[in-house]
């Protein structure tokens, strides 16, 4: 009887799980079954599931330039992503090792520029910007984008960095290394969980972004997501290039996510089971 109850709810779990999975994919299929519909077929009713496939969203995609916006926001949420480790690695291991003047308050004053509504600090980016020159181009997007970014790596990394064990490093300073030579040998692949994890989704902050894209871009420089709403006319709504544009814009996430998978959920669940 118990051998067959868990059966049971194995089933139902499994069942369960099935069905989530179908209403979580099941916009993606609809959007992919956009990208090759024809534009008259498009809403007839009822749904036409069988339907000779067009190219022709994908020619017009193409001819518009929406390949250069994707390659615009490969290169602005890469760069981005790159210099908030880069900077906030060595930035969250100090704030959980050393013992700074005012810590707290200055960790505090990092968090709270997370919290900063992205409009109240558009209009100075502008003023800045244009001061430099440094408007409508790649560094300019980096730049901002490292801003907003760079906290919340530093927030979640330091927790990181506190849940390591700090013999290892008393053990290595003792044995003569120096601090750097710890940060790189023994504090650097502990972390590399939690550092793939972060990054991850301060390439997904960049990758998503609108505002800041629109305002300090938008011209030579255009990201992804500042060219999908021309894809809104005054003749109408180009659904079947929008549905290209779409699953263009998931297949970067998804890659990143599929081939560092085993990092992020090593990183999440790091410090997540404790005595």
């Amino acid at each position: 009887m118990r051998a067959a109850a868990r059966r049971r709810r194995a089933f139902i779990y499994l069942a369960l799980s099935l069905l989530y999975l179908v209403i979580l994919l099941f916009p993606v299929y609809w959007m992919a079954m956009m990208m090759v519909k024809p534009a008259d077929l498009m809403f007839v009713r009822p749904t036409e599931w069988a339907f000779s496939p067009t190219l022709s969203h994908f020619e017009y995609v193409v001819e518009h330039g929406f390949l250069g916006n994707l390659g615009t926001s490969l290169i602005v949420s890469i760069g981005s992503t790159l210099l908030v480790v880069v900077i906030g690695t060595p930035a969250a291991y100090a704030f959980a090792r050393f013992k700074i003047w005012r810590r707290d308050d200055l960790f505090l004053f990092i968090l709270a520029t997370r919290m900063a509504p992205p409009v109240a600090l558009a209009i100075p980016f502008y003023l800045i910007y244009a001061k430099l020159d440094i408007l409508d181009t790649h560094l300019g997007l980096i730049v901002v984008y490292l801003t907003f970014n760079l906290s919340f790596y530093v927030w979640v990394l330091c927790s990181f960095c506190r849940d390591l064990p700090v013999e290892l490093e008393e053990a290595a300073l003792a044995d003569g290394y120096s601090r750097a030579h710890v940060l790189y040998k023994i504090v650097l692949p502990l972390l590399r969980p939690g550092i793939v994890a972060t990054s991850v989704l301060c390439f997904i902050f960049a990758w998503n972004e609108f505002l800041y894209a629109f305002l300090l871009g938008g011209r030579s420089v255009k990201t992804l997501p500042v060219a999908i709403p021309t894809l809104i006319t005054g003749q109408g709504v180009l659904w079947g290039e929008l549905a290209v544009v779409g699953v263009i814009a998931i297949v970067p996430v998804f890659i990143v996510v599929f081939y560092l998978q085993r990092h992020i959920i090593r990183g999440l669940t790091l410090g997540a089971v404790k005595g």
